[in-house]
């Protein structure tokens, strides 16, 4: 198998795993992804609003 292999089929695994994370995540009212980059993201991040959200 080429390098280029892997590497599609890692991209190919990886956008599976994020449309099976916001399906599951629809189907309960959640949007996952939105909540993992809020639990990233510092609470007060240099000059931005805190109620931008």
């Amino acid at each position: 198998m080429k390098k280029s292999d892997r590497i599609i089929g890692g991209l190919a695994l990886l956008s599976a795993a994020i449309i099976v994370i916001k399906l599951a995540g629809a189907m309960y009212g959640y949007d996952l992804v939105q909540m993992a980059v809020d639990a990233t993201r510092p609470k007060d991040a240099g000059g931005w609003p805190g109620v931008t959200n």
